[in-house]
């Protein structure tokens, strides 16, 4: 692949949204300003945080390529990363969590991609690796990559774009802004731009995520209940063709299921992931045979110190 010609180099915004990761989030800047890619202007934008983030990002204040915007108050992800969008710059866009860090060839690479790629194509995205901070190990996500018109394959079983990875179109963010009514759209972003632009890659691996305690996708319950109203109202709004807005059923599904099952064995609530599960089954019937539903409805019913000595046996 073609390196980019500096001498006309469009320019690429990064965004870092932060919130409470004063002890990762110098390891996220660095490796933004450590590129292959230089025409870079990197956006940190803090969301209220109440640990020594600020004081961190103080040795930043004068960097010729940052600039930071402090929120007094935690209003969620979202909200931080509009802000930062309002005044990005760049013909390009990546976001990066406080948490988690870039490969130095990761902007060079797919801006190399872009510059190859029709119009249509709105998302470039990659390979990537996730940190596992319990045991210090690194290890490859292993997800198929696609590429084209993806709308079917994510609405219909999930997302497969590793979401630290892709770089965007400024306009894909002009047309659909984050969602403030949820604290944190995520990887649901994917669908809405799935709709509209087509989706390309490069085959290596360009990020890491970092897998710790304090993970937002870890709150089970949030990211539950979220995701339902999420999903539910994508399908009731979005622009769609008919034979897209019938998987909604397939996508509510896969949600109950999930969460209902996470539910019981990480969060010691058997009647909730109980419902979940039979909600499940009630938008897809093919769930009645699913070994699994089946399994986790019987746990549930056992008391919950039982459930977790039969979890702590496999």
């Amino acid at each position: 692949m073609d390196t980019v010609d500096r001498d006309s180099s469009p320019l690429v915004t990064t965004i870092i949204p932060s919130f409470n990761h004063a002890r990762y989030i110098e390891q996220a800047i660095e490796s933004v300003l450590q590129q292959t890619y230089d025409n870079i202007e990197l956006i940190i934008s803090d969301d209220g945080s109440t640990d020594n983030t600020v004081d961190v990002l103080t040795k930043y204040e004068s960097h010729p390529r940052i600039r930071l915007l402090k929120h007094s108050v935690n209003r969620g992800q979202s909200v931080s990363i509009n802000a930062a969008l309002s005044i990005a710059k760049g013909e390009y866009i990546s976001f990066l969590p406080s948490d988690d860090w870039y490969l130095p060839h990761k902007t060079e690479m797919q801006l190399s991609k872009f510059l190859e790629c029709a119009p249509s194509v709105g998302v470039v995205y990659g390979r990537g690796a996730r940190s596992f901070e319990c045991s210090g190990q690194i290890r490859e996500m292993d997800l198929p990559l696609l590429k084209g018109n993806v709308a079917r394959r994510i609405l219909g079983t999930g997302n497969f774009v590793y979401p630290v990875t892709p770089l965007y179109r400024k306009e894909c963010f002009d047309r659909f802004p984050f969602d403030e009514r949820y604290k944190a759209e995520g990887e649901s972003i994917f669908a809405k731009l799935a709709l509209a632009y087509e989706f390309d890659f490069v085959d290596d691996i360009v990020a890491v995520m970092r897998d710790h305690e304090e993970n937002t996708g870890k709150n089970v319950e949030l990211m539950y209940r979220e995701n339902i109203d999420y999903w539910s109202d994508f399908f009731a709004t979005m622009e769609m063709p008919d034979e897209l807005r019938k998987l909604r059923a397939t996508r509510l599904g896969r949600i109950h299921r999930l969460k209902g099952l996470e539910l019981i064995r990480i969060c010691g609530q058997p009647k909730a992931g109980r419902m979940a599960l039979l909600k499940a089954i009630g938008c897809r019937t093919s769930y009645l045979l699913d070994p699994r539903i089946i399994a986790g409805i019987v746990l549930s019913f056992l008391p919950p110190a039982a459930i977790v000595r039969l979890l702590e046996r496999q």
